[in-house]
């Protein structure tokens, strides 16, 4: 054990939860007068459309209902209106999400100083018979009368006066927005028949319509001579989708707008998305192969020795000098029959990244085996055979399903199999869909991540994605070749922080459970940038190929920042480019990984790589070895505390608590900040710097100015708890710089018919002391948002100041975690985990320390009755 292990906190006192600040106010609502005049013109047509569909069926034989998804969009929101949908029989609540920054009109707007502003709305989705929808009406009249409604009917109310439109769920709806108009536009010119796709039906609650609404698209599909590959359900998430292949010729005329209508497969009300056959896929060149240098001496991992961390990627080439002896490898879909050791690229590089860290530097390999599930194979596009291999999720696969299988036989077995990973707390996704750009609606991927996290209590490390767009300069190339590199890296901070729109997280980084990782523009490869290329940014800097934040509901993503190597740009070739472009290969700089040779039967090569997958595979590196240091914790006073909490709680505060904003905050705020933008800034820099660069060797042990200690528990709604965390003594009056950070993390449950997705909301506000924690008058936070630091699982906020406090011993600094029910139904306790750290100035000569540790093993042998 270290000589100054982290420090564990006595259990806490129990306490009521503490009040959170109200939102600001939405659009007012409209009276019938002028709702009717907007909302019942839309009414009768609906009427109109629903009558027709009956007509029309009544000639068929298929059996059906006349039925139609609704969709009732508003200004501002209406909480639990999904109960009043209840109410209305023949109707069925599919779902609600929020639509931001809705431009004001003379009807709704939010008024700010006398100006109109934009506001938030919500979009309500529900299935409808005709019955039903008459039903609906009746309420609409009733409104309009001024007659009150019967009790349970009440939020109908709400939704008729704040109703912006109703409308059926259409065929635009169904296509655009997926990316499948742009991939079946980008297929048809290099690939023959078929064409994949992917079609999430409507998730129905009753187990006979869904195998309905299935056989209805099969037949549909069917019809147009397409095949179903495959078919996947995951009821905890409503999660129902299809793998199809289609004929070109029916691509063609869906892509046509003018024949598109004819086509009855988009018709299909059971439909609710028909997306680009959206699989994960990484791809990882050999430009510049070099064999491995000698790696430092280190023991295998010891038998019996089980996996903590899992990597979901490629097969990895197995007797790879880096590799050979540490993996424990699962297929139980056998693709590596299949798989040439050639195409072994990127379960390569991310299994070395974990095991060695960089090849350049490389340290002590994880004391564990990793555990691999192969989740990709290799496709050669046959008209492109001289570009890399890229690897990718089968096409006749469904990723949400062969994910969900995956990580249930890790931790449930399959069939007569015992699990396969049973301790595995974290599991490594470096890889992510490039055409599921997240939008403010969380991807079928995403939902699952969040789910499995809760329900096996294990760590998804996931990257934000890599983006590959130009970098807008603002000017053209002739006027900046010549500046001083720290004004270039101006405009490409700038160009890069503009484009929003380009660089939004790739599913399923926006997920609320997982810890998602960019990468900072930082290796251990001692060559410089020459020749054609241009160093991107400053070392340290956050990577220019980042997916931007923020998250879902506007929460911090990505989390953290790791080491994913160097990244270049092109040299421009005309001095009126306006933009840079940033090529996908891998000459140096980057961080060194494994690969497969260029020659048959090589497995000593190595290749640069950078990306944010590398910057996850660290994190999970540093995952590994965190996992003895928490099992030495166990044996200390106090240990109990640690068996509580799942490790993977641990490992997820532990991993983010080491992160800061530091000098890269300041050197943001003056390359992005102007007085037009002061307002934003805060949350601008939270999109590029989630809650800073981590320094993942701090996580593992003190240090004589810096003290981490750890706490845990477990909360039921409308609790609360208090950790004290005591003061030094002999720094009370003194002056200098001193920092306090505190973490909270826990995993949701998830409510997959309520906007609000988590059912568990757990925060803690301004730690309480005689430091004056969150004043300017002391310790003022230093990071990100702290609104938006309160909006997903992660609570992590850091507080600086260099103002002497005058306190006595036994004072102490008091953190008041609570919880409260989010989205409904939240039932039983919440685990979380909570980690602190004082640290001050090394000119600061006490030994805090030890100061502390003294006081914390005073109160644990008072808190188990000890005798002092």
């Amino acid at each position: 054990m270290t000589e100054r292990p982290l420090l564990i906190l006595p259990k806490p006192d129990l306490a009521e939860r503490t009040k959170m600040g109200g939102g600001g106010g939405g659009p007012k609502p409209l009276g019938q007068i002028r709702q009717k005049q907007r909302i019942a013109p839309r009414l009768l047509e609906l009427e109109s459309a629903f009558e027709a569909k009956r007509l029309a069926l009544q000639t068929s034989t298929s059996g059906l209902v006349p039925e139609d998804v609704l969709v009732l969009e508003t200004a501002g929101s209406v909480e639990d209106f999904f109960n009043a949908v209840g109410k209305v029989e023949g109707l069925e609540f599919l779902g609600e999400y929020d639509e931001e920054d809705i431009p004001p009109d003379d009807d709704f707007f939010v008024e700010k100083k006398g100006v109109h502003k934009s506001y938030r709305g919500r979009v309500y989705l529900m299935f409808s018979n005709q019955e039903a929808f008459r039903q609906l009406l009746k309420l609409w009249k009733t409104w309009q009368g001024d007659e009150k409604l019967a009790r349970g009917f009440t939020k109908w109310r709400e939704v008729f006066s704040l109703l912006r439109d109703i409308r059926p769920w259409s065929v635009r709806d169904r296509l655009e927005e997926t990316g499948v108009l742009e991939d079946w536009t980008s297929r048809l010119e290099w690939q023959k028949d078929p064409i994949p796709c992917e079609i999430e039906l409507w998730f129905r609650g009753d187990e006979a319509q869904r195998r309905a609404a299935s056989q209805e698209v099969r037949c549909r599909v069917e019809a147009l001579g397409g095949k179903v590959l495959s078919e996947a359900v995951v009821a905890e998430i409503h999660y129902h989708a299809l793998a199809v292949r289609l004929p070109a010729k029916a691509v063609q005329d869906l892509l046509d707008e003018s024949s598109r209508g004819s086509v009855a497969l988009v018709q299909a009300e059971q439909i609710q998305f028909i997306r680009a056959a959206g699989q994960m896929a990484g791809r990882v060149g050999a430009d510049e192969a070099n064999p491995l240098s000698q790696l430092p001496a280190a023991p295998y991992p010891q038998d019996g020795v089980d996996p903590v961390v899992a990597l979901l990627d490629g097969l990895p080439l197995q007797a790879h000098q880096a590799l050979a002896g540490r993996l424990t490898v699962d297929d139980p879909d056998d693709f590596g029959s299949d798989y040439e050791a050639r195409f072994r690229l990127h379960g390569t590089a991310m299994a070395s990244l974990i095991i060695w860290g960089d090849l350049h530097a490389p340290g002590q390999p994880i004391p564990q085996p990793l555990y691999v599930r192969p989740i990709m194979q290799p496709f050669v596009q046959q008209e492109f055979e001289c570009l890399p291999p890229e690897e990718r999720v089968s096409e006749s696969h469904l990723i949400v399903d062969l994910i969900h299988r995956a990580v249930r036989r890790m931790f449930e077995g399959e069939g007569s199999e015992p699990p396969s990973a049973p301790n595995v707390a974290v599991i490594n996704l470096s890889i992510g869909i490039a055409d599921r750009p997240f939008g403010g609606t969380m991807s079928p991927l995403a939902r699952l991540l969040d789910w499995l996290s809760w329900k096996y209590s294990v760590l998804f490390l996931v990257s934000a994605g890599n983006c590959y767009s130009p970098v807008k300069l603002g000017r053209p190339w002739g006027e900046l070749s010549s500046v001083p590199h720290d004004d270039l890296v101006e405009h490409i901070v700038r160009g890069g922080a503009a484009d929003t729109r380009h660089r939004r997280l790739l599913s399923p980084a926006e997920g609320m459970n997982i810890v998602t990782v960019a990468a900072l523009h930082s290796d251990e490869d001692p060559s410089s940038v020459q020749g054609y290329w241009i160093d991107a940014a400053e070392a340290g800097f956050p990577s220019p190929i980042n997916a931007q934040g923020l998250g879902y509901k506007r929460s911090v993503k990505p989390e953290v920042l790791a080491a994913g190597g160097r990244v270049v740009f092109r040299l421009p070739f005309q001095n009126g480019q306006t933009e840079l472009e940033i090529p996908r290969l891998t000459y140096r700089p980057g961080q060194l990984v494994a690969t497969p040779g260029p020659a048959q039967g090589d497995v000593t090569a190595t290749v640069p790589s950078r990306r944010t997958s590398n910057a996850t595979a660290l994190m999970s590196r540093a995952a590994a070895f965190a996992v003895p240091v928490l099992d030495d914790l166990r044996l200390m006073d106090g240990g109990e505390v640690l068996n509580n909490v799942p490790d993977a709680l641990w490992l997820k505060a532990l991993l983010v608590h080491s992160a800061r904003w530091g000098e890269l905050g300041e050197a943001y705020q003056a390359l992005l900040g102007s007085g037009d933008n002061s307002g934003k800034l805060k949350e601008s820099l939270t999109r590029l710097l989630g809650y800073g660069a981590v320094d993942l060797d701090s996580i593992l042990e003190c240090t004589e100015h810096r003290v981490t200690a750890l706490a845990g528990a477990s909360l039921d709604a409308d609790a609360g708890a208090e950790h004290r965390f005591p003061l030094p003594p002999s720094l009370s009056g003194k002056r200098g710089w001193r920092s306090l950070a505190v973490t909270l993390v826990w995993m949701t449950p998830i409510h997959p018919l309520n906007h609000r997705w988590r059912r568990a909301h757990l925060w803690y506000n301004a730690p309480t002391s005689k430091m004056n924690v969150g004043t300017d008058a002391h310790l003022k936070r230093n990071g990100a948002d702290w609104q938006a630091t309160r909006r997903g699982t992660v609570q992590h906020e850091v507080f600086e100041g260099e103002k002497a406090a005058v306190f006595i011993d036994g004072d102490d600094i008091v953190v008041h975690v609570s919880c409260r029910e989010d989205a409904k139904d939240l039932t039983g306790s919440v685990p979380y985990a909570l980690v602190v750290t004082l640290e001050v100035d090394e000119g600061i000569d006490i030994d805090i320390y030890a100061e502390i540790r003294e006081r914390v093993q005073s109160k644990l042998r008072v808190s188990t009755g000890e005798a002092l």
